[in-house]
């Protein structure tokens, strides 16, 4: 049976009379037991289930027989399950699968009151299920004993613009004390209590406040890149192979050589950077991404 979902869960949308979402679910299992057995990596896979979990609604989290089957999915139970457990998660919750929510794709601005208030955010590491509306309040209530005295913030209520360099200080401090802790307050969680999508945490702290002030960390990217580049008298090419530079750097949010000899910069040619860049260059190239970067 785990050989025959493996190999015809995907055409399993064609067939009818064929519950779609509780065969997703199951194939997704079944994968995970299999990578499990060779070796292979399954993080993706947790993932995904992790997040299926998450988005099945309240009349299900709060079933007594399945509330338990919710609590095993997250990455460390998964991860560490035996293959009888899995069964069990997948027996009992992929018959809810029709019933989880779906994300939209559409995203509503600047409409605090159109979001909705309702449902659960699941904190993967514990498995602690969370009213949204109690969610937001953990999140702001930490967020404002963050910034109260943080120079950046300071700068702003004295009606200064802060430097680039104190708005990546909190960037990389509201990173810590919000997505690497118990908050887990993720791109995802983000869009599921607030319904923004945003793009680095100084993004979301001037929703949050209101404050215009604060630059996104793309911003202040392209102000650094923009600054470097004005600074040294480089050639057309130069110019254009470190605004290149500059998107990956932004895909990635951190650089290493290495990253400087591969796609999508070679397109340039193999060896652009040698040819165009000395080795004094180079060094201040990556000394520049690692002082922005967030990894």
């Amino acid at each position: 049976m785990e050989f025959l979902r493996l190999k015809v869960g995907p055409l399993l949308r064609l067939a009818p009379d064929v519950d779609v979402a509780a065969e997703t679910f199951h194939h997704k299992i079944e994968r995970l037991k299999l990578a499990q057995r060779t070796g292979k990596d399954r993080s993706a896979l947790v993932q995904s289930i992790v997040e299926d979990a998450a988005n099945l609604p309240d009349f299900v989290i709060l079933d007594p027989s399945l509330a338990p089957l919710v609590k095993q999915c997250t990455p460390n139970n998964l991860a560490q399950a035996r293959s009888s457990e899995l069964s069990q998660i997948a027996a009992g919750l992929a018959s809810q699968m029709k019933y989880r929510r779906r994300v939209s794709s559409f995203l509503t601005l600047d409409l605090p009151d159109r979001i909705d208030l309702s449902g659960y955010i699941l904190l993967t590491q514990s498995g602690e299920q969370v009213y949204v509306k109690e969610y937001r309040l953990r999140v702001e209530a930490r967020i404002l004993a963050l910034v109260e005295n943080h120079p950046a913030l300071q700068a702003i209520s004295r009606g200064e613009i802060p430097d680039d360099l104190l708005l990546l200080d909190l960037e990389r401090t509201l990173q810590h004390e919000l997505a690497a802790s118990e908050l887990e307050l993720t791109p995802q969680n983000i869009r599921r209590a607030y319904g923004v999508q945003v793009e680095s945490f100084l993004d979301f702290l001037r929703l949050v406040l209101e404050v215009d002030a604060i630059l996104g960390y793309r911003e202040i990217v392209q102000h650094q890149f923009q600054q470097f580049i004005s600074a040294h008298t480089y050639n057309a090419n130069q110019i254009r192979f470190l605004r290149a530079v500059q998107s990956v750097f932004l895909q990635k949010r951190r650089l290493a050589l290495p990253d400087l000899y591969a796609e999508p910069l070679t397109n340039f040619g193999a060896d652009a950077v040698d040819r165009w860049f000395s080795q004094d260059e180079v060094a201040e190239v990556l000394e520049l991404t690692q002082k922005l970067a967030l990894q």
